[in-house]
């Protein structure tokens, strides 16, 4: 494996480094720092520690970027679409009702696109999933450092005080401890070497996000356990897929009534069973998305101080909204039908990578990318998903999907090794070429 063949080199690259830069930098693992060192306060604007490491992080997407394109792993399909996409979301700026701050948001994205296209250029996936449990545990051992160290600055009020550790907020914590349990997870099925540590880092993980009273995060790490260990028993055929089939006959009764009745199952988790209002919310934001329905009102433009009508939903709900607080509501509201319709082809499109990743021996990168647009479904009914670069599982969303592509179109071209030709058109064929496509699919078949 590509993880193991690295550590049996003893030599950590640049790009590694820069990749674990790029991931804590992205999900606000470093934020803390500048907490300290300045304190925190509402409407605190950017400090000389926080635009240091902005621009450390640009040149770190660059660098990744440019050395992907000279391997050849940059651009695929999926990275184009994600180029389109965050142009497109620069573009928002002519129609936003704030264009300063949609521009500088689609900009921000665009740079976030090319750092995830350079980790996933630069990185195999054992490598990628095994620097993303690393760094997200690496973030709980400081948090509980810095929670003996500046108590006030690692918990955050919320009724009693919860587990915020290194993060803005106790939610960014708990997003952070899913897709590090999402990384412990790919380890445990990996294989030697890593199932181990993997289980030692999945229980610190769901430990801090019990810690951090973050209900929806832990509701995301329960289902990629049982969803990963179905699937894994499901591939395994024979008796296991036995098994897995019992225990998807089992669950979908229980996916089926917390469907139906998930008002007794917010109570379970102690939530509000309108979502702590948010339900009440939903009703504006319909109605404001009616207005602007194909392009929607601007990347980040609505929720802006330049728009006199959030402030008036705030006033009308009672509380301060900073967003519809549902991912596809979300969509809809700042990018509209256009920019919602290539959301979800990405998504769709990844989910169905991951499927074909299965029949691969790739087949566990293929789990966890299908598991990550599960989770991402989950966290999207309560929270924005996709617009956000700062939440974890965006960042693992792309980069997963992008090195699903790469392996299913290296599958593609073994099973058809001298189908090269521009225009799609074959060489004649010889008895040597007809030699090799027919042991390739022997192989295949094998």
């Amino acid at each position: 494996m590509a993880v193991q063949h690295k550590a049996n080199n003893g030599r950590l690259r640049w790009y590694h480094l820069a990749s674990a830069f790029f991931l804590l930098q992205t999900y606000g693992a470093l934020g803390f720092v500048d907490r300290l060192v300045y304190g925190e306060w509402e409407g605190k604007s950017g400090t000389k520690i926080s635009q240091s490491l902005n621009l450390l992080v640009i040149a770190v997407s660059i660098l990744l970027f440019l050395r992907a394109f000279r391997l050849r792993k940059s651009v695929g399909t999926g990275g184009t679409l994600a180029l389109v996409l965050a142009v497109f979301l620069i573009l928002s700026a002519s129609w936003s009702i704030d264009p300063q701050v949609s521009a500088r948001r689609g900009i921000e994205y665009l740079l976030f696109v090319l750092g995830v296209i350079g980790v996933a250029g630069n990185l195999e996936a054992d490598e990628f999933m095994h620097l993303l449990r690393v760094t997200c545990f690496l973030s709980v051992v400081v948090s509980i450092v810095l929670l003996a160290v500046s108590p006030g600055t690692a918990l955050m009020a919320d009724g009693v005080p919860v587990l915020r550790g290194v993060f803005s907020h106790k939610n960014v914590l708990g997003q952070v401890m899913a897709i590090g349990a999402l990384g412990s997870l790919h380890g445990m099925r990996a294989g030697v070497g890593q199932r181990l540590s993997s289980t030692f880092m999945l229980l610190v993980f769901i430990l801090a996000t019990l810690a951090s009273r973050s209900s929806t995060a832990l509701l995301v790490i329960i289902a990629f356990c049982i969803t990963s260990g179905i699937i894994a028993l499901f591939l395994q055929g024979g008796a296991s897929r036995a098994l897995g089939i019992s225990a998807i006959v089992v669950l979908l009764p229980i996916a089926v009534a917390v469907a139906i009745y998930p008002d007794s199952v917010m109570e379970m988790l102690g939530k509000d069973p309108t979502l702590t209002g948010r339900t009440d919310l939903w009703g504006y934001v319909i109605k404001y998305i009616s207005e602007r329905p194909i392009f929607g009102w601007g990347l980040s433009a609505f929720w802006s101080p330049a728009n006199p009508l959030a402030g008036q939903i705030s006033s009308d709900v009672g509380w301060l909204v900073p967003e519809a607080h549902n991912g596809l509501l979300e969509l809809l509201l700042e990018v509209g039908i256009v920019g919602t319709i290539i959301y979800f082809y990405l998504w769709i499109r990844n989910i169905v990578l991951a499927l074909r990743c299965f029949r691969t021996p790739a087949k566990e990168l293929g789990i966890s990318t299908f598991l990550c647009c599960g989770g991402l479904a989950i966290v999207g009914v309560s929270e924005e998903i996709l617009l956000d670069p700062s939440q974890a599982s965006v960042g693992v969303f792309f980069v997963t999907g992008f090195m699903c592509e790469r392996i299913v179109r290296a599958k593609r071209r073994r099973r058809f090794p001298i189908a090269q030709l521009a225009g799609g058109r074959r060489e004649h064929n010889t008895p040597v070429k007809d030699a090799e496509v027919s042991i390739s699919r022997i192989s295949l078949r094998g």
